[in-house]
C-alpha cells in the first residue's frame, strides 16, 4: 500500500474498493481483476488466473486478500543477509518497480533488480521465455 514515501502499488481506497468487490460480487472482480493483473493480450493466462480465484471459496478470498494487501514486511529487509535478485515484469499494476528497487535499496545483503519485459504480476504465465532468462543469468547457467 502507497504511504507517504513508498510507492506500494496501490491507495487504501483502491484497497477498500478491492474488498468491497470481493464480498459483494466475487464471479464480477474475480473476472475483471485477472484482467488487470494479467496481460489481457493473452486470454488463456487471463481465463486460468480467474479460474484459480474462481475456485478459492469466497469465505477465504476476503482474509487472503487483506493479508495480501495490508502486509507491510518492509521492516525486515535490512535483515536479509542473502544475496538476492530481485525479478520484476516492467508492468506489474500489482507491485510497481519502485517496490523492488526500494527492496534492492534496503537489503542488507548485495541485491539486484532484474527487470524482464513483461506486462502483468504473473510472469510465469504470459513471459516464461524472459523469465526463464533471467533465472539462467541470476542462477549462472547458459544454455
Amino acid at each position: 500500500m502507497n504511504t507517504d514515501d513508498y510507492e506500494g502499488g496501490f491507495e487504501e481506497s483502491q484497497i477498500k474498493n478491492i474488498l468491497s468487490d470481493i464480498e459483494t460480487n466475487y464471479n464480477d472482480w474475480a473476472s475483471n481483476f485477472s484482467s488487470l493483473v494479467v496481460d489481457a493480450n493473452d486470454p488463456a493466462s487471463v481465463d486460468k488466473v480467474k479460474d484459480c480465484f474462481l475456485k478459492m471459496r469466497h469465505e477465504v478470498a476476503i482474509p487472503l486478500a487483506k493479508i495480501v494487501f495490508y502486509s507491510d514486511e518492509r521492516e525486515i529487509l535490512n535483515k536479509v543477509e542473502t544475496p538476492c535478485t530481485i525479478i520484476q515484469s516492467s508492468s506489474d499494476i500489482v507491485v510497481p518497480n519502485t517496490v523492488a528497487f526500494y527492496m534492492q535499496k534496503n537489503i542488507k545483503a548485495k541485491s539486484t533488480v532484474e527487470i524482464i519485459d513483461a506486462y502483468g504480476h504473473f510472469p510465469q504465465l504470459t513471459a516464461q521465455l524472459q523469465l526463464l532468462d533471467a533465472l539462467k543469468v541470476t542462477l549462472g547457467v547458459w544454455s
